[in-house]
Parts: structure tokens; sequence; C-alpha cells
């Protein structure tokens, strides 16, 4: 069965100069940026760790969205803006305004089955800090992004992800495995991030794919990436991939 599983993944990873392309966003003003980042959650992972996530989180999935982030943008480069006060800040850096975008009740409901359910709802902070300021239309933002991680979630490599639940996986083999299936070359092109859980353990808490903004429409395929920039990966040399309900024993796989 596994050699099965795997065959069919490399056939889907062998493939994708065929997959059609997907959703995009143009931004409206300050477009002079570099690439964005779609940060994806690994749900589980996610939800075990810091304050945790709310009573109400599903578990019908353990991909997860946290949001779409666009570099800092040239303009605020050359005033001497040092990247972490971007990264700290976004659209603050502009102009402070926390009014929650209004986004069409179907939009929320669908936000609602793929983002953490943290004590604020996160998609108010996602576009506050991370999309306002450039000029997105909300709905489409969030439309965009979601259908983003519902590609990543089909493909060769989403599928093996979710193959790797509740077992201890090697960190340079997860990234060597992306970069097979998906036929990406671009130097950290994807970056993971994990954290220590409530008992210590460290696990998988996030996905970071550095992606050409003119490009969005190829993610999650060779052509949407680009070289990040900065290091962030997070995750030591062999780390857990936490199911929603904790095994007995979380050994590598053989």
């Amino acid at each position: 069965m596994k050699r099965s599983v795997l065959a069919a993944l490399f056939l889907l990873g062998g493939c994708v100069s065929q997959v059609p392309t997907g959703p995009s966003i143009t931004p409206t003003a300050h477009t002079d940026f570099r690439h964005d980042t779609l940060a994806l959650t690994w749900q589980p992972g996610f939800c075990a760790t810091g304050g945790g996530c709310e009573w109400d989180q599903t578990h019908r999935i353990s991909i997860g969205l946290h949001g779409l982030w666009a570099s800092e943008p040239h303009a605020l480069e050359a005033q001497g803006v040092p990247v972490q006060e971007w990264w700290s800040k976004g659209c603050d850096l502009y102009d402070h305004n926390d009014t929650p975008p209004q986004l069409l009740p179907t939009t929320v409901e669908a936000l609602r089955g793929v983002v953490p359910h943290l004590k604020k709802p996160l998609y108010v902070h996602e576009y506050t800090k991370h999309a306002r300021c450039f000029g997105y239309d909300a709905d489409r933002f969030f439309i965009t992004s979601m259908e983003m991680r519902d590609r990543f979630a089909a493909s060769a490599f989403g599928l093996w992800l979710a193959q790797q639940s509740g077992f201890q996986v090697n960190r340079d083999d997860m990234l060597a495995t992306f970069v097979r299936l998906m036929n990406v070359r671009d130097s950290r092109a994807l970056q993971v991030r994990c954290e220590p859980a409530h008992n210590g353990q460290m696990v998988l808490t996030q996905l970071w794919f550095t992606l050409d903004p003119k490009k969005l429409s190829r993610f999650p395929y060779e052509g949407a990436y680009l070289s990040s920039p900065d290091d962030q990966n997070g995750c030591p040399a062999t780390f857990l991939v936490p199911g929603w309900t904790a095994p007995s024993a979380a050994d590598q796989r053989p």
C-alpha cells in the first residue's frame, strides 16, 4: 500500500506542467515589493503550542491558513526601515487602522474552516497588518489565499505531508522531498517552522513559501517561487508532525 501511495505522489509531482493555473491577486498600492510569503499552518502543531486554539477549533483539516504577507516595499527600504520593523508593524508603518474588513458571510464561514481559532479573529489581524495598505479587496484577498491553500493540500507534497501525521521526520529529508515532488530549485522556497508543544516536544507548526507576486497562479508548482532573502527555518534536525490525536509512540518511519 505504501509503495502504491508513493507511486501516485511521484506521478503527481511529475505532471506539474499540466496543472491548470489557479487564482491570483494584484495590489493597487505600494506595489514595489519583491515577494509574497504564503504562511500555511500545520493545525495540530499550531494549536498545541503557545496559547493554543479555542475550544471550537475544527479538526476536519490539518493544513490550515495563516496568511499571505507582502515583503517590505522598496520605498520603505530606501528610507532605512529595517526589515524586522516591517515584520513587526506591517501596514501600521503607513497608518494605524484596526477596522475589521467587511467580508461576505460566506467568506467568514470559509475562513473559520481553515484558519486557527484564536481569542481574537486571526483574519482581522491578517488583513489590517498585511493586506489593508496594498489596496486588496478583502474578500478577493482571502478567497485567493484559501484557494492557494486548497491547491497545496491537494498537491503531491501536500498529500505526502498528510501521510507523515503522527511521525517524526527529518527536516532535510522533508525539504528534499519538496524539491523532488514539486520540481522546485529556489533556495529557501519553503521554510518550515517548529515550536515546543505543551509537553516540550518540538512539533511542526507552519510552512512558509516564498512566492513571486506576479506568478501566484502557479502555486504550488514550479514557476511560482523565489529564493527567500532571509533564513527563517525554525525546525531542528528532526521533529514531530503531530496529528490531532496523539499516537502512543511517535517513532520515525522505517
